[in-house]
């Protein structure tokens, strides 16, 4: 008996003891690693607020490194088995011999939310053995990660993610072996790690596997089906692979194994084959599913009303159309739905009003209309019904959702007036858009939103500043663009001292005074009624992205410090009457995108300074009068897409270039009205040859996206989505015209001196639309080459000295809907084929020896006097043919109407909202043009049989 009580109270002494005291050789090793690294970062990503440096609890004064933080010791043997470091703000290097591998013991690693930039992941690592939890995620190592961690075959757990630049790799090999090694694994997390490689089909994945995040990884190929087939998985995420084909199994091979899945994220993936229907029997606890931008065509899924237990479903971004039907009865879990960015059409889904659970609602850029019901639920804190055909007033429920943080009502046909105090029991409201809703704005309230950020009126009949909009010190985004404001800024406008993006375009301000300069990144103030010269605080502003002051009156010179910024991106100060020269204060390797500097009364040459904006893409400087040869040097600018130097005083030959196909990427080429000689500038024509209007879709002239920081902002808005304009004459008339197309390809050396042929290679530029080579000194016969220019829509060589023939080959320019050959020494008959047929006499003017439809001169008869030429000028502009009439003649010869003319006609009489430069394409358009481009097709086909 005596010997059981001793042995029971030496049990007692060494758990006491091996409870409070740890392995000298541990605390040594962990000092030596808190040596090596500091703790004074302030990187935490993904980290709570409350984090702080573990490691400084590490010292002499407590060798019992069992009590210092982030440490787990073994009870009995008092080895360190657990290392939690996550959030302490370490960086440094980790390094190879690093005295963190000394730890054999260690079970659990968790290094995540550091900054190691600069450090590899060492072979080391490799030695841990015992580890069954590993996290290195969100700490920026980089380079390859090593063979060793595929030997750690304990491992139940592995975070590598990824979230820095340059992120971790992978390699095949090691990715084979990861699978093959770590069978244990139940959760495995690769997210934005670059893997950039094909998974084997044959590969054998943990049958443990509970959790597997590899989205953002850059996989290719087909994913194995197996992954789908996994028993224990309960979530699976694989969103944003885009040369990734998945392939979902069929119902036969899902019925035949167990299936645990909670949640399905494919999103931004291309889904082969769609998503079968048995998702829905087969996964019937299923709570969060992701499908967004999955390619996913015809009407809603109906497996969705099986899903009772869905509590997200993110069907966003995909061509699903038709109505969206009413099984949301089911769904009484759901708190979070997006069928944003689809087709639906029809009244909104009834059932929808009465999930009681529901706080997010998308479903933005849809064609549903109807009224919007009364809400039964005040659960909501995201609306968003933007972009729609929805009619009638605001339903009267919305005031009593308390909850709401976001509103999106924009760009719809309701009716009726709405003021601040409809919105005022929302005290969390930090997202409110109603622009081109058709709501009218009231006026002033006593109500404040102290949290609100984002604040659209656009078009809302807005007559003055809204007085609550001074309460709400996080706003950031205000865009009262296209209402009736006159005047100055109100004094308490500096005030907001969180304004970054501001867009009050369109209106009737007069002064540029109170705005708090220092913090703006967008500034849209185009088209109103500023005077005087730009104010000094504009060289205040340290982090400036956009500033537009187009179609203003404001003089003087322009200051050096909008050249000299190192984050201006988009400089438009077109139509206003600043004079002087341009500054030549370029920096190197300066961040502008996009210049438009046209319609002022700059003088000088181009500054040289230039060549350091390297992302240069657009550059307008035209109707000013800058006098000048013409500066080849632009050569070295290899971004450069759009060239307009029109209406100055250039002068002189094309010469001097040293690439030798300079402007490969020219799209928009423009030197009209200037005084060059010499032959057609042949070296650029020739870099022309490249151009594939076909590749570009329809894709903008636009900058890259900037991050605001929010799903919420609206893109059509913001969202660094700038679109350029170009001037083009139109019937006499000079018209703005903005969201020029990629696809609009554009050549314009009119009204200049130049001499010489038409070059035969001119053929090559077969996805030009728009060539104008008229009012020159132009010899020799059209190039019967031009054949080839299989895309021109528009074509005006008028006013020049050609003669001979019209090609007949010229009749396969089966797009071609505009030709102006006026004014020449053309002889012979005009081709009677195809879009010929449909040009009329002022086309053919001025050219005595021509004959044929649609000229009163028959071939072969004795020929009328000729037709005097007229006054240039009286005589029509180019494009000035570009009317409807003429199009709907194309049609009838089963030919489509050009693409870029008329999208110019279609802009033409459009209220100045529509040409805003931050509105995307419309929906009409599009159908416009698809339909003409069906047409076109169909036509030619019956016509080919």
């Amino acid at each position: 008996m005596e010997r059981v009580v001793l042995c029971v109270v030496f049990v007692v002494v060494c758990f006491s003891f091996g409870n409070s005291l740890c392995s000298s050789h541990d605390s040594l090793s962990l000092l030596h690693f808190k040596h090596s690294l500091n703790a004074t970062g302030d990187h935490q990503y993904g980290c709570p607020n409350s984090s702080y440096p573990k490691t400084t609890s590490w010292n002499m004064t407590s060798m019992d490194c069992c009590k210092w933080d982030g440490i787990t010791c073994n009870s009995f043997t008092g080895h360190v088995i657990g290392l939690d470091l996550s959030c302490s703000r370490l960086e440094g290097t980790l390094h190879p011999n690093s005295s963190l591998f000394q730890l054999r013991h260690l079970q659990t690693l968790d290094l995540s939310s550091n900054d190691f930039t600069g450090s590899q992941i060492p072979q080391g690592i490799g030695q841990l053995v015992s580890l069954t939890h590993l996290n290195l995620s969100y700490s920026c190592f980089e380079g390859r990660i090593p063979l060793g961690i595929s030997h750690l075959s304990k491992l139940v757990s592995l975070d590598l993610s990824d979230g820095c630049y340059p992120s971790l790799q992978f390699s095949h090999d090691m990715l084979n072996m990861l699978f093959q090694n770590l069978t244990k694994l139940e959760f495995l997390s690769l997210y934005f790690l670059n893997i950039s490689s094909n998974i084997p089909m044959n590969v054998s994945f943990s049958s443990s596997l509970r959790y597997l995040n590899i989205a953002r990884t850059n996989l290719q190929g087909d994913l194995p089906k197996s992954i789908f087939l996994l028993p224990k998985l309960e979530t699976l995420r694989l969103s944003e692979n885009h040369y990734l084909t998945l392939s979902l199994p069929d119902y036969f091979s899902w019925s035949r194994t167990t299936h645990s899945l909670r949640e399905l994220d494919l999103s931004f993936n291309n889904v082969s084959g769609g998503i079968p229907n048995s998702l829905g029997n087969t996964f019937k606890a299923l709570k969060i599913l992701r499908l967004s931008m999955c390619s996913l065509a015809g009407p809603f899924p109906e497996f969705i009303g099986q899903l009772s237990q869905i509590t997200q479903l993110d069907l966003s971004h995909n061509n699903l159309d038709g109505k969206i039907p009413d099984v949301f009865y089911n769904l009484q879990m759901l708190t979070s739905l997006s069928l944003d960015n689809n087709n639906f059409t029809g009244p909104f889904p009834p059932s929808l009003v009465n999930l009681t659970n529901l706080q997010v609602l998308r479903l933005r850029n849809n064609s549903l209309s109807g009224t919007i019901p009364e809400f039964k639920t005040n659960s909501i804190e995201i609306l968003d019904l933007s972009r729609n055909q929805f009619s009638g007033p605001i339903p009267q429920s919305l005031t009593h959702l308390l909850n709401l943080t976001a509103v999106f009502l924009g760009q719809n046909k309701l009716s009726g007036e709405v003021g601040a105090e409809m919105f005022s029991s929302m005290k969390n409201l930090q997202y409110l858009d109603l622009s081109l809703s058709g709501l009218s704005w009231s006026g002033n309230s006593n109500t404040t939103f102290p949290l609100l950020s984002y604040l659209a009126l656009r078009s809302c009949g807005v007559k003055d500043f809204p007085d609550f909009i001074f309460n709400s010190k996080d706003l950031w985004v205000l865009d009262l663009s296209e209402n009736e404001i006159h005047g100055q800024f109100p004094k308490w406008f500096g005030g907001l001292s969180a304004l970054q993006f501001l867009n009050v375009s369109h209106n009737f301000l007069t002064s540029l005074d109170h705005i708090p300069w220092v913090t703006m990144m967008i500034l849209d103030l185009q088209s109103n009624s500023l005077t005087g010269p730009l104010p000094s605080p504009i060289c205040t502003i340290t982090e400036l992205y956009l500033i537009n002051l187009s179609y203003n009156n404001l003089m003087g010179e322009i200051p050096n410090c909008l050249f000299t910024s190192s984050s201006l991106k988009v400089l438009n100060l077109q139509a206003n009457n600043f004079h002087g020269p341009i500054p030549n204060k370029f920096p190197d390797n300066s961040a502008l995108g996009h210049i438009n500097l046209s319609k002022n009364q700059l003088e000088g040459p181009i500054p040289t300074s230039l060549v350091n904006c390297t992302s240069l893409r657009v550059l307008d400087l035209g109707n000013n009068k800058i006098h000048s040869t013409f500066p080849s040097w632009l050569e070295t600018l290899q971004q450069l897409e759009l060239l307009i130097l029109k209406s100055n005083r250039f002068y002189g030959p094309i010469v001097a270039f040293q690439t030798k196909l300079p402007f490969s990427n020219m799209k928009i080429f423009d030197l009209s009205n200037n005084s060059f000689t010499g032959s057609l500038p042949m070296e650029i024509l020739k870099g022309f040859k490249d151009m594939d209007a076909h590749k570009s879709g329809l894709e903008y002239y636009v900058e890259e996206t900037i991050s605001l920081g929010s799903y919420f902002v609206d893109e059509s808005l913001y969202s660094g989505l700038y679109v350029e304009s170009v001037i083009l004459v139109m019937k006499n008339q000079e018209t703005k015209f903005n969201k020029m197309l990629k696809m609009f390809t554009t050549i314009d050396l009119s009204r200049n001196k130049f001499e010489g042929e038409i070059p035969k290679f001119i053929g090559n530029l077969n996805s030009l639309l728009l060539l104008n080579l008229s009012h020159n000194s132009l010899t020799g016969h059209i190039p019967v080459e031009m054949k080839n220019m299989s895309t021109l829509e528009a074509l005006d060589l008028s006013f020049n000295q050609l003669t001979g023939k019209i090609p007949e080959e010229l009749a396969s320019l089966t797009f071609l809907a505009v030709l102006n050959l006026s004014h020449n020494h053309l002889a012979g008959p005009i081709p009677q084929s195809n879009q010929f047929n449909t040009f009329q006499n002022d086309s053919y003017l001025g050219n005595s020896e021509l004959c044929g439809f649609p000229l009163s001169n028959e071939c072969g008869k004795h020929k009328s006097a000729s037709v005097p030429v007229e006054h240039e000028e009286d005589e029509p502009s180019f494009l000035s043919e570009m009317t409807w009439q003429s199009v709907l003649i194309g049609y009838g010869c089963g030919l489509t109407f050009g693409f870029g003319i008329v999208y110019l006609i279609y802009l033409f009489e459009r209220p100045r909202w529509f040409i805003n430069s931050f509105e995307t394409i419309t929906h009409e358009m599009i159908y416009i043009i698809q339909r003409a481009r069906k047409r076109r097709r169909r036509n030619f086909h019956t016509e080919n049989l």
